[in-house]
C-alpha cells in the first residue's frame, strides 16, 4: 500500500472511532452535565409590543363570506369534456357556474361548500363563478385546457 491509502485508512479509523465513542458515551457524558435554559424574554417582548402605537388592523372577512374556486386548479390540464367547480361562498349564496359554451346554477350549502360540473371545449376555457348572496356579488374566474389527448 502506498502512504496516500495507509494515511486515509489510519484517519479514518480515528473518525470511526470518535463518532463511535460520541454514540455510546454521549448519553451519559451529557447526563451528568447540568441543564441549560434559555433565559425569558416574554417580558421584554410584551414590553415593546405594548409600547408600539399605530393604526389598527380592520378585521378581515370571514373566510366563508369570500367566493375562493378550490378545484380546478389554475391552468389545469383536464382529460373529460367535463370539469368539477367546487369552492366556498357565502353560505346559501346562488352560484353561477359560467364556461365556454354552457352555465351551471347551484346553490351553495348552509357551511358555504358548491360544487357543480360544467362542459369544456377543447383547448382553453375560462371557467368564470358570480356568487350572489344579500346583495352582494362577486366573481372569480380559473382557466382550463381540455384535450382528450393521452399522456
Amino acid at each position: 500500500m502506498n502512504k496516500d491509502a495507509l494515511l486515509a485508512t489510519v484517519i479514518g479509523f480515528g473518525v470511526g472511532l470518535v463518532i463511535a465513542a460520541l454514540v455510546f458515551l454521549g448519553p451519559s457524558v451529557f447526563k451528568n452535565l447540568p441543564p441549560i435554559h434559555m433565559p425569558d424574554f416574554s417580558s421584554l417582548i410584551s414590553k415593546f409590543t405594548s409600547q408600539k402605537s399605530g393604526p389598527k388592523p380592520s378585521p378581515t372577512p370571514k373566510p366563508n363570506e369570500v367566493l375562493t374556486i378550490q378545484s380546478p386548479l389554475p391552468e389545469a390540464i383536464e382529460g373529460k369534456n367535463e370539469s368539477l367547480v367546487s369552492g366556498s361562498a357565502p353560505p346559501n349564496a346562488t352560484i353561477v357556474l359560467e364556461g365556454e359554451s354552457t352555465e351551471n346554477v347551484v346553490v351553495a350549502n348552509a357551511e358555504g361548500a358548491f360544487a357543480g360540473k360544467i362542459s369544456l371545449g377543447e383547448g382553453k376555457n375560462e371557467l368564470i363563478v358570480t356568487s350572489y348572496s344579500k346583495g352582494n356579488i362577486q366573481t372569480q374566474s380559473v382557466i382550463v385546457y381540455y384535450t382528450p389527448e393521452d399522456f
